[in-house]
């Protein structure tokens, strides 16, 4: 297969770009390709792709509330712009959606087929992507993913393993529910959809709901064990909304369902905690050396 992957310096690119090596891949970055440019577009796509993965974004939730239009030429335009190419080459599109389509205000995991409504800036856009990536390019594979981490990465719960190695109390936002999905098993099925040349729209992340205290606690307990402790002596929460007012976009109970991708590849993606374990392992075969 010839693959194009796009954003391949990001946290989620890092290891799609590990897990396709063998597959014909060429990873570009966000210097090395800028999708918002219709020249470099152009010659992008002189050659034919079987499948062009866009894990280009900007995951920046203030950056999107203080500047949709700039953000919105990013997250929106420019991968629906990738989708008519893709549709005209008759390539496999790839793209990446997020939990925050969702309001957060169910009492239950959403599925592919509850309907989006989106409280921020970034929700709208990747709730437009989810509407009109299908109309534009048929042959696309929209993945739903939630609270990536990984290492390198700059999220909260890719931190984490640092933050806890730190002496004192580590304060999470209370309050927040939903689903984590581990960067390595992002990539693993993301794989395993593309060669299965499967489309439409899934959730991909790690089985099984969480908060951030939840998996704080979990992280702590799991690091304890494999010694040596952390500096870490306490994870006390505090509610989200006194992290800012932007916090109240952010949708408070927002878990997918990861139904539909275990019914195609039974049993599906493996739970949170067993992902936890592995990204622990792969952060202590670098912290390690690091500490000597």
């Amino acid at each position: 297969m010839k693959i194009l992957l796009l954003g391949a310096g990001g946290l989620l690119g890092r290891y799609l770009t590990r897990e396709f090596a063998d597959h014909g891949l060429t990873a570009l970055t966000r210097g090395e390709a800028d999708i918002t440019r219709g020249d470099r577009l152009d010659e992008l796509f002189a050659p034919r792709w079987d499948a062009v993965i866009n894990a280009a974004a900007i995951c920046d939730f203030d950056a999107c509330e203080k500047d949709p239009e700039g953000t919105r030429r990013v997250n929106r335009d420019a991968p629906l712009e990738l989708a008519r190419r893709c549709d005209a080459q008759g390539a496999l599109f790839v793209q990446y959606t997020s939990d925050y389509v969702f309001a957060g205000d169910g009492g239950r995991l959403y599925t592919e087929e509850d309907a989006p409504r989106p409280l921020s800036v970034y929700g709208r856009h990747k709730a437009d992507l989810e509407k009109l990536v299908p109309d534009l390019c048929p042959r696309s594979l929209l993945l739903r993913v939630s609270w990536v981490y990984g290492l390198g990465g700059k999220t909260f719960m890719s931190r984490l393993p640092d933050l806890l190695s730190a002496p004192g109390i580590l304060h999470t936002a209370a309050g927040k529910k939903g689903c984590c999905l581990y960067a390595a098993d992002g990539a693993l099925w993301t794989r395993r959809l593309v060669e299965a040349g499967s489309t439409g729209l899934f959730n991909l992340v790690n089985s099984g709901e969480t908060s951030w205290e939840e998996f704080a606690r979990a992280a702590l307990a799991e690091m304890i064990s494999r010694g040596p402790a952390p500096g870490c002596t306490g994870i006390e929460e505090v509610p989200y909304t006194r992290f800012g007012p932007g916090w109240t976009k952010r949708p408070a109970r927002s878990g997918l369902d990861p139904g539909r991708l275990a019914a195609l590849f039974p049993p599906g993606p493996r739970p949170w905690r067993e992902a936890l374990g592995a990204y622990l392992g792969e952060w202590k075969s670098v912290a390690a050396p690091r500490t000597v």
